[in-house]
């Protein structure tokens, strides 16, 4: 049964003691959903379809919230739009914005479905399944607050990324986040290289998996230099547009971190054994290609895509 239909109410649930309610219900649920789902439309202990108006009434609240988190959120994408208009040519821009519109469009058609099911529920209060009634009634209550808390989520990422556009200082601060982060990845790789060239050390796993892996993530930190560069270019254009001081003092450390590396994959390359490039070789190579058509800005959501359908099977 999809879960929007109510059925026609089964005999003798209405009036019946909670727990009694319990035993009639036939479904491939555990007892304490069932008791839980039944609660909703009991007053005192027992089960009454006079519940069912004020589980609804509550349920509609819950909505009626989801759906003004979500105007406001709509309202937040338009000021942020306007805000972005002047530069809205720069990709960095646009990379950043496209996703907002898309995640809006998800929220709004899932509020505008919860009004169609509240609607059902209304339809069928009178003479729908009880049972059904409120579980349908839960679920439209559990989806409302799902899209309340990605409304919210939205509204205050919108609100972070305006400060980004208006702000030079708060942009520079974002791309020296990332160069921390890139940094941190060569670290960690850095050590996966250096316990795969110890004779001594004994790796939790297979070397082949652990080398492998640190290898992939080597081809994923190359597109992070890459966006990173692109984005200290745009930001400089940036600035120059408008009058502000350039980004500065992150050009030695940017050549420092990228002939490191250069150098790890250098040594990831020389520790690498024969029969590793046999299990692992053409794996790494299809991964190789994909990553290398990516074009900056990158889209992580693909390269993390990429990484999925092409990760070796260390079984």
């Amino acid at each position: 049964m999809d879960r929007r239909e109510i059925r026609e109410a089964r005999a003798g649930l209405d009036g019946l003691s909670l727990e009694a309610a319990v035993t009639v219900v036939d479904e491939p649920a555990e007892s304490d959903t069932i008791r839980e789902t039944l609660a909703i439309v009991a007053e005192d202990g027992v089960i009454r379809r006079t519940a069912v108006d004020g589980a609804l009434a509550n349920a509609s609240k819950v909505v009626a919230t989801a759906e003004t988190r979500a105007e406001l959120a709509a309202t937040s994408l338009e000021d942020v739009r306007d805000t972005a208009e002047p530069v809205s040519d720069l990709d960095l821009v646009t990379n950043r914005l496209n996703p907002f519109e898309t995640r809006l469009e998800i929220i709004e058609d899932r509020t505008t479905d919860l009004g169609d099911r509240v609607q059902i529920i209304i339809n069928h209060k009178h003479d729908g399944d009880l049972y059904d009634l409120a579980r349908e009634i839960r679920r439209v209550t559990a989806t409302a607050n799902e899209i309340q808390r990605a409304a919210d989520n939205l509204q205050l990422e919108l609100g972070t990324f305006e400060e980004w556009l208006e702000d030079p200082d708060h942009r520079v601060a974002e791309l020296v986040d990332d160069i921390d982060a890139f940094e941190q990845s060569l670290d960690e790789l850095d050590s996966v290289a250096t316990d795969l060239a110890a004779d001594d050390t004994e790796l939790e796993d297979d070397a082949a998996v652990v080398w492998v892996q640190g290898t992939i993530q080597h081809r994923v930190t190359a597109l992070m230099v890459d966006d990173i560069q692109y984005e200290l270019a745009t930001l400089r254009e940036w600035a120059d547009r408008e009058g502000a001081d350039r980004p500065a003092g992150v050009d030695q450390r940017l050549d420092d971190l990228e002939a490191h590396h250069d150098a790890l994959g250098e040594r990831f390359a020389n520790c690498a054994e024969s029969p590793w490039y046999e299990r692992f070789g053409d794996r790494v190579e299809d991964i190789d290609d994909a990553l290398g058509e990516m074009e900056s800005p990158v889209a992580w959501n693909e390269v993390e895509a990429v990484i999925k359908e092409h990760q070796p099977s260390v079984e």
